[in-house]
C-alpha cells in the first residue's frame, strides 16, 4: 500500500533591500624605507630578497648599452649568486647594418704555484645569439631596437678529470700577497655586435663589443646564531651549552734536543658553539693559558725604557697573540702547494697583576677578531684543486728565545667555518659546499 503525503503552501516573507554600502577609501601607498615624519623602530631582515636596480654598461663606440637587472643601484659591478640569473636587455643604436648579436657568460679559473707551474681551468663558456639576419633574404626586417635575455647560471664545473665541482666564487690572490701562489676566479658578460660596414656591402664587417666583469658569490649562512660577545666567567655559568672548548698541551722538547727545559703548560680556547661565523660579524673569543707562576712569567713583556738596548737572548715580540688564518691549498699538476695568510690579529700584553694565585696558576685573555673584507671577500669552499680553510690561531711568544726553542711547538690551530652572511632568525642555515646542483 502506498502511502502519499501531504502537500501545504507556504507564504514567501517579504525581501527587505540590503543597507547602504559605501566604498572603503584604497589603502595607503606602502614603502619599506620610512618617510621623513616617520622612523623604523624595529625591522628583521629577510634571506633571498633580489635588488631592483639595474647595471648600465654603454658601449664607447657606437652608443650600444648592456642593461643588466635585479643589481644593487650604483653598484661598482654586478653581483650574482647561487643560481642566479643574467637577465636584462641590450639596446641596439644603429639597427639597418646588424648582422649578428652574440651574448657570452663565462667563468675562467687561473692559478700558478712555484711547485707546479700554472694552470688555466674553463669553468663554463655560454654563448647565445640573439639576433642572425639572413644574407638570402635582403627584407628581412633589421635588428629589433631591444633585445631582451635571460640565461641561468651553472651550479656546477667538470674539472679536467670531468669530475664535477661547486662553482667557486669570484677570488683573487695576487701574486705579490702571498709568495709563490697566484688565484685568480673570474666571471664576465660579453656582447658582441657585428655590422656591415654599408648595406650595399654586407661582407665587409665590423665588429663592437661591451665587456662587464661581475662577481660569483654563493651566499652561506649560519644554521644557528653566534655569540657576538661574551664574559666568560660569568656566562658560561648561564648558559654553557653556548660555549665549545679546545685544549692545548704545551710540551716541552726532549731534554737532549733543547737547552732549557721548562714545565708543560696547558692552552683552552672558548668560543661559540655556532657551526659557522659571519664575515661581517665579531668573532669573540677567550685564551686561558696555565702552569706555574714562574714558567707564566716567561709570557709577560718585560718593561724596557725606548733607549734601553735589547737583549740578543729576548724575543722582539712578546705575550699572546690570537689571529684569523686562511690557508690556501692550490693542485696544479698533480703537485700541491698552501700557503697562509692572516685576515685579522689581536695581541695581548699582561703584566704580573694578571697571573692568578695558587699553585698553578693562569693569565686570561678576552677579545675579538674580525676579518678584513678586503682580504676574504668570501667565506671558505673546496672545488678539488683549490681549497680555502680558515683557522683561529692562538701563539705564546715567551720573553726568552731559549725558552721558545724550549717547546716542540707554541702555535696552536682550530678549524672554524667562516661564512658571507649573518645569521637570520627563520632562515635555514646554508653551507657553501652542501649547495645543491
Amino acid at each position: 500500500m502506498l502511502t502519499t503525503g501531504t502537500t501545504r503552501s507556504h507564504k514567501m516573507p517579504m525581501a527587505f533591500p540590503p543597507p547602504a554600502y559605501t566604498a572603503a577609501p584604497p589603502a595607503p601607498s606602502y614603502s619599506r624605507n620610512p618617510a621623513h615624519d616617520e622612523v623604523t623602530m624595529e625591522i628583521t631582515p629577510r634571506a633571498g630578497e633580489s635588488p631592483t636596480g639595474v647595471y648600465v654598461k654603454r658601449s664607447t663606440s657606437c652608443g650600444d648599452v648592456l642593461v643588466l637587472a635585479e643589481q644593487e643601484p650604483n653598484a661598482e659591478r654586478p653581483v650574482y649568486g647561487h643560481r642566479g640569473v643574467v637577465s636584462g636587455l641590450i639596446g641596439i643604436e644603429d639597427r639597418k647594418t646588424v648582422q649578428t648579436v652574440v651574448l657570452k657568460v663565462e667563468g675562467t679559473m687561473d692559478s700558478m704555484t712555484f711547485e707546479g707551474g700554472s694552470s688555466r681551468q674553463r669553468l663554463f663558456n655560454n654563448t647565445h645569439t640573439l639576433w642572425l639576419s639572413s644574407s638570402s633574404s635582403p627584407s628581412t626586417s633589421p635588428c629589433p631596437g631591444s633585445l631582451p635575455f635571460s640565461i641561468p647560471l651553472p651550479t656546477r664545473f667538470r674539472d679536467e678529470n670531468l669530475m664535477a665541482h661547486p662553482l667557486p666564487p669570484s677570488y683573487d690572490v695576487p701574486f705579490s700577497t702571498n709568495l709563490g701562489m697566484f688565484l685568480n676566479i673570474r666571471y664576465s658578460i660579453s656582447v658582441t655586435i657585428t655590422r656591415a660596414r654599408s648595406l650595399g656591402l654586407p661582407f665587409l664587417s665590423k665588429t663592437s663589443t661591451i665587456v662587464v666583469p661581475f662577481d660569483y658569490r654563493p651566499g652561506s649562512r649560519p644554521r644557528q646564531p653566534a655569540l657576538l660577545s661574551f664574559d666568560l666567567l660569568e656566562d658560561v655559568k648561564i648558559m654553557p651549552e653556548e660555549f665549545k672548548q679546545v685544549s692545548w698541551d704545551v710540551e716541552p722538547r726532549p731534554k737532549a734536543l733543547a737547552v732549557s727545559h721548562p714545565p708543560p703548560l696547558k692552552v683552552d680556547l672558548f668560543l661559540s658553539t655556532a657551526e659557522g661565523f659571519a664575515l661581517d660579524d665579531p668573532i669573540p673569543f677567550h685564551v686561558q693559558l696555565a702552569g706555574p707562576a714562574d714558567a707564566l712569567s716567561q709570557f709577560i713583556p718585560r718593561r724596557t725604557s725606548s733607549t734601553a738596548p735589547t737583549s740578543p737572548t729576548q724575543n722582539p715580540q712578546q705575550g699572546i697573540t690570537v689571529s684569523l688564518v686562511r690557508e690556501f691549498t692550490i693542485e696544479v699538476n698533480d703537485r700541491k702547494a698552501a700557503r697562509t695568510m692572516t685576515l685579522a690579529s689581536v695581541s695581548f700584553q699582561p703584566d704580573s697583576e694578571s697571573l692568578s694565585s695558587g699553585a698553578v696558576t693562569t693569565l686570561d685573555f678576552s677579545g675579538t677578531v674580525k676579518p678584513d673584507r678586503a682580504l676574504a671577500p668570501t667565506g671558505e669552499f673546496d672545488v678539488g684543486c683549490v681549497r680555502l680553510q680558515d683557522f683561529v690561531v692562538v701563539e705564546l711568544w715567551p720573553v726568552d728565545a731559549e725558552t721558545r726553542r724550549g717547546y716542540t711547538t707554541l702555535q696552536f690551530s682550530h678549524r672554524i667555518k667562516l661564512v658571507t652572511n649573518s645569521y637570520v632568525e627563520g632562515s635555514p642555515g646554508i653551507r657553501y659546499e652542501q649547495l645543491p646542483s
